[in-house]
């Protein structure tokens, strides 16, 4: 009789484990959304053919668009509650998602067993963490850049970049070009005017903001004066675009350099990927200028972008949500597809297998992350609340130096003014 009991009990658990594994196999759709240009576009929607193969069980429903339409997107669909379960992050929206509970600690993940890091650096995490949760999985590292056409330097004979091209190097070579060739010296100044200004800052020891994120972090408006006013002598001399030219630029496929229109563009570093395929020639990468006197190195190793999960998704959907981003994460074959277009891969033994087959330019961005380890200093925290607002005020005060509607000086104190104010009020 006991023996009986046994087996039926014993009988019962086997069903009962076959019931939770048939569930946990129901069909589910999953929605991913990310941004970027055409060729990430085709390499994730190759990998997620490979996802679905792997997990038949789960439909994955893309949702893809450039990078301005995609935060008009994301903002709307966080308003209704929306989210896609798995949505392409940025380093500077972090911290206003994650203030609005929006993306779900991905540790309870790893404790489960559905996220594998046991070959990815802690390092590798920091930027997604946040009060010790993380609510972002970097897709991969990446640096400001500037990607250039060796063949345009050839031409003007100006020599290539070098790793201790300074300030005023970089405004001789850029003047030389563009006598030389007629062509523009590049698309735009370097790291454009927000992450330009804050490289610039940062090699004075200084952060754009304070470290609570209640204001600007430095107090003299001479370094906005004496940085934008480099930006401005060149377009002045035609040597570098203005608004109207730049803001035809809407995509890495339309950058000045892909039509020879320019010889360097300002863009993140695993963008030489999609680049250098539509250019179809030879392009090659360089380190921002330093500071003749720099206190520090203002380059910065930093995630390309992030994968959140949302905290508007049911529990399900969320699992899922993991499953896809571990796929992402360590997979290999996916990774083979995707081939480090999102920039270098955080896992040690997806970068290990990936080696043999990277191409030159895959290559030449892995060999660029190195030289940027060994001329940076460590990235600054997330942007605070107001950043977007304050960005905005920039990119507004930088197209009305340009056209002529106010001086260097005064945009200077009102980028300082109202920038504190925007961000004072978002911390309270």
């Amino acid at each position: 009789m006991k023996k009986h009991l046994v087996l039926v009990l014993a009988a019962l658990l086997v069903v009962g484990s076959f019931g939770f594994l048939a569930s946990a196999q129901e069909p589910i759709e999953i929605r991913v959304a990310w941004w970027g240009s055409q060729d990430r576009h085709n390499r994730t929607l190759a990998a997620i053919d490979l996802f679905e193969e792997k997990y038949p069980h789960i439909t994955v429903e893309s949702e893809f668009t450039g990078w301005a339409g995609y935060w008009e997107r994301i903002a709307s669909q966080a308003a209704g509650r929306n989210l896609p379960d798995v949505f392409q992050q940025d380093m500077q929206y972090l911290d206003m998602y994650n203030s609005r509970d929006l993306m779900v600690d991905m540790y309870e993940f790893v404790e489960s067993g559905i996220f594998d890091l046991t070959h990815v650096d802690e390092s590798a995490l920091v930027g997604g963490i946040i009060d010790g949760a993380l609510i972002a999985v970097n897709l991969g590292s990446n640096s400001l850049v500037g990607i250039y056409d060796p063949a345009i330097f050839a031409e003007a004979g100006v020599a290539e970049p070098t790793p201790d091209m300074t300030w005023t190097d970089w405004m001789e070579k850029a003047r030389a070009i563009h006598d030389a060739t007629g062509v523009y010296a590049a698309g735009g100044f370097p790291g454009g005017p927000f992450h330009g200004f804050r490289h610039y800052l940062r090699q004075r020891g200084l952060t754009l903001y304070k470290a609570d994120g209640t204001g600007l972090g430095y107090d003299d408006n001479q370094l906005f004066i004496d940085y934008f006013t480099m930006e401005m002598d060149l377009v002045d001399e035609g040597v570098i675009p203005g608004t109207d030219i730049r803001n035809e630029v809407t995509s890495v496929e339309n950058e000045l350099i892909v039509f020879g229109q320019a010889a360097t563009a300002w863009p993140h570093s695993n963008q030489i990927v999609a680049m250098s395929a539509v250019a179809d020639r030879p392009l090659k990468m360089a380190l921002l200028p330093k500071d003749e006197n720099q206190v520090q190195e203002g380059q910065y190793l930093k995630p390309s972008q992030f994968f959140s999960i949302a905290s508007t998704s049911s529990p399900a959907h969320q699992e899922a949500a993991a499953m896809f981003v571990d796929f992402f994460t360590n997979d290999l074959e996916a990774n083979q597809v995707l081939l480090a277009e999102r920039g270098v891969p955080i896992s040690r033994e997806v970068r290990a297998g990936l080696a043999p087959d990277l191409t030159d330019v895959q290559q030449m961005m892995f060999d660029y992350i190195d030289l940027v380890v060994d001329n940076s200093s460590p990235i600054d925290p997330p942007e605070p609340g107001g950043h977007n607002e304050v960005n905005r005020l920039l990119d507004d005060l930088v197209d009305m130096m340009m056209f002529g509607a106010i001086s260097i000086e005064n945009a200077a104190q009102r980028f300082m003014t109202e920038s504190n104010r925007i961000l004072e009020a978002a911390a309270r």
